[in-house]
Parts: structure tokens; C-alpha cells; sequence
């Protein structure tokens, strides 16, 4: 009886769920009980049956890089006793599934979390996160960001961007313009202007954009929605000028060999 319920219940919540975007996965798995996964490029649902608490439960998250967020939020849940209920029951818990993920304040919350797939563990959408998120086009920056957060207290951002980040962009912008890498690119540009907080947008505009070369720039521009391009246009006004430098500790040897955390200033 478990079994059918949740096909049952899974079956009408996917086609409601469908209707919004999102698609099931092949393929999920889940310590508590069997369960069944939803996503789209921002948002996961999921409907589980916990074994120890006999309970059907739909669940949501954010989606990240790596897939949905382990965080999941509880939305609705309901009993269910596979030894003395019936798929009356598992019918209501359907429409009530349906009901929930159909509702204003859901749709509301899976619209938010494309804001939050551009945030950090943190809660924070800044510079950190978004060279993260450029290791997809660039794979060589990962181990690059590991060594700046291993050797410096706080990780200094600007100087990143500068010493690693440019090079990279105006090599890709010249050389394969044509490619997915560049692409995507210029899409994570414009979405991280959208989305990321006030010093992402700078680094953006002020260091990036205006470290690389006139044609390099021009290549970017053509992909770049508008709100880039508006925000290109204002930060060109500081190009050539100097920005006050960052402040730069190195961290102790005992510390490098501790491997100890600093404390995140962006």
C-alpha cells in the first residue's frame, strides 16, 4: 500500500508541478524513506514517505551548483499508515499536495529562489560566490580561489579579480568568442549584475569590464543584457583610476598548517 500511495500522490503532484517548470528526476535518494525528486534551474520539491514517522512529507529547497540544497523546508505533511490507511487517504494528501504547490505564496517562493541560487552557505550573494560560480567556465579557478583563501585573512576580491579573473575573460572574449564557454559567460555577467550585492556589481563593471581590452569588452557587450550594459556605461567612467588598495594579511604558518577558517570579510 505504501508503494501505491506514493505513486499516486507523486502522479498528481507531477503534473501540477509540470505546469510550473519543473521535471522529475530519474533518480533520487533519501535515508529517511523512499522519495521522489522535482526540479527546475532553480528551485527542487520533493515527496518523501518517512519510514519512522509513517508520513508522507512534501519538501523544498534551492537549487546550487552541485544539485538541490540539503537544506530541505518542510511544506506540508501528513500521516500514514500503510497497515490501515488506503489510497482515500492518499488521495486526499495528493490534493492537498496540488493544492499547496498551486498556491500564491508557493509560486512566490520558487520565484525567490532564483535570487537565492545566487547566495552563498552565508546568505551572502558576494564576490566569493560568484568566482565559484565562474570555476564552470573557468575550471583552473578553483584551485586558484583554495590558495587565496589558504593564504590570506580575508579574501581580497579586487586583486582576484585582477590577477586572475581578467586574464581569463580576455583570453576566452578574444581567442573563442564563438564557443558555449563564452556563453555562458556572459550569461553568469549579466545574471550576477542582476542578482549579486552591491561590490559583485562593481568588481563586475569598475575591475573586470574595465581590465580587459576595447575589443574583448565590445564581444561581452553584444551578449550582455541590458541592465549590464547600463551598469557597463556608468562604470567606465572610472577607468584609469586608481581604487584604494586592499588591505592584505597573510596568514601565520601555524595557521596554514592548522588549516584553520578565517573570518570572511568580502
Amino acid at each position: 500500500m505504501k508503494q501505491k500511495a506514493l505513486d499516486l500522490i507523486v502522479e498528481k503532484t507531477a503534473a501540477a508541478l509540470k505546469a510550473q517548470g519543473f521535471e522529475k528526476a530519474d533518480h533520487f535518494e533519501d535515508d529517511l524513506g523512499p522519495a521522489v525528486l522535482f526540479i527546475n534551474k532553480d528551485a527542487a520539491y520533493s515527496i518523501i514517505f518517512k519510514e519512522e514517522d509513517k508520513m508522507f512529507e512534501l519538501r523544498s529547497t534551492n537549487m546550487t551548483d552541485e544539485g538541490p540544497n540539503s537544506r530541505w523546508k518542510s511544506v506540508s505533511n501528513w500521516i500514514f499508515d500503510p497497515e490501515q490507511d488506503t489510497l482515500r487517504e492518499a488521495e486526499s494528501i495528493a490534493a492537498d499536495f496540488v493544492e499547496t504547490v498551486e498556491g500564491p505564496s508557493r509560486i512566490e517562493a520558487v520565484k525567490n529562489a532564483h535570487r537565492q541560487a545566487f547566495k552563498d552557505e552565508d546568505n551572502n550573494p558576494g564576490p566569493l560566490f560568484f568566482y565559484k560560480r565562474l570555476v564552470n567556465v573557468f575550471p583552473e579557478l578553483k584551485a586558484e580561489i583554495d590558495e587565496e583563501r589558504a593564504s590570506y585573512v580575508g579574501f581580497r576580491s579586487v586583486t582576484f579579480a585582477r590577477e586572475h579573473v581578467v586574464p581569463k575573460i580576455e583570453n576566452l572574449s578574444i581567442k573563442k568568442k564563438e564557443s558555449s564557454s563564452f556563453k555562458k559567460l556572459c550569461e553568469l555577467l549579466s545574471e550576477f549584475y542582476k542578482n549579486g550585492d552591491l561590490d559583485v556589481r562593481s568588481i563586475i563593471t569598475i575591475v573586470i569590464l574595465n581590465g580587459l581590452s576595447e575589443t574583448a569588452t565590445n564581444n561581452i557587450m553584444e551578449r550582455a543584457d541590458t541592465m549590464l550594459k547600463k551598469g557597463y556605461r556608468y562604470g567606465v567612467k572610472w577607468k584609469g583610476k586608481r581604487a584604494k588598495p586592499e588591505r592584505e594579511t597573510l596568514r601565520s604558518k601555524r595557521s596554514l598548517r592548522s588549516g584553520s577558517d578565517a573570518p570572511k570579510r568580502l
